[in-house]
């Protein structure tokens, strides 16, 4: 499965600072609906939304360029990975952007600009569409293994039962039939 695409109805505006203004800071706070609220595909797991999307943003002038913070929260319940159970995720977190007309020029020295992540922009304009920042900050808020708690002791490899309900009546020295030729493999140890 490929990673799913933001879905086109999610538009995300937010109003420039006041130009050179240091102290003006503008704000965003917004909710897409419900139907623009599909399955997001993301690293061979499905992740449903139980919980609307919430996005708060906050921009203002750092030099010539503008910083935006980006703060994402919703919930999502997606499989197990271990027991294939529902297990919930919920996600809060915030992300730091700079928007940039200069070049994303790269220099050996470390500067501000390090932590974040630096979008380059043709020219400025009212609106600032942070539109793929957000969808970024959501699918980078995702986990890349989902487990219903971190104790969780998966399937039985032979008859399938969850082993967080208890043990099964497989034998522990019972041996995937798939596996049983390996037994007659020899490895070999060359000394020099």
């Amino acid at each position: 499965m490929a990673l799913t695409e933001r879905p086109a109805s999610w538009k995300f505006e937010i109003e420039m600072p006041e130009m050179g203004n240091p102290d003006s800071i503008t704000v965003l706070s917004a909710e897409p609906g419900k139907e623009s609220l599909e399955a997001i595909f993301y690293d061979g797991q499905v992740f449903e939304f139980t919980k609307s999307l919430s996005v708060s943003a906050e921009a203002r002038w750092a030099g010539n360029d503008v910083s935006v913070s980006v703060f994402v929260e919703t919930a999502f319940s997606s499989s197990c990975s271990r027991c294939l159970a529902p297990s919930d995720i919920e996600i809060m977190n915030d992300f730091m952007y700079l928007y940039s007309l200069r070049k994303n020029e790269a220099s050996g020295e470390n500067t501000e600009e390090d932590d974040f992540q630096v979008v380059p922009v043709s020219r400025w304009t009212r609106f600032l569409d942070i539109s793929d920042q957000v969808w970024e900050s959501v699918i980078l808020s995702l986990p890349r293994q989902v487990l219903c708690s971190k104790d969780c002791k998966g399937l039985c490899p032979l008859c399938g039962k969850s082993l967080n309900e208890g043990k099964c009546g497989c034998s522990p020295d019972t041996l995937d039939p798939r596996f049983k030729k390996l037994l007659g493999v020899r490895i070999e140890e060359k000394r020099e």
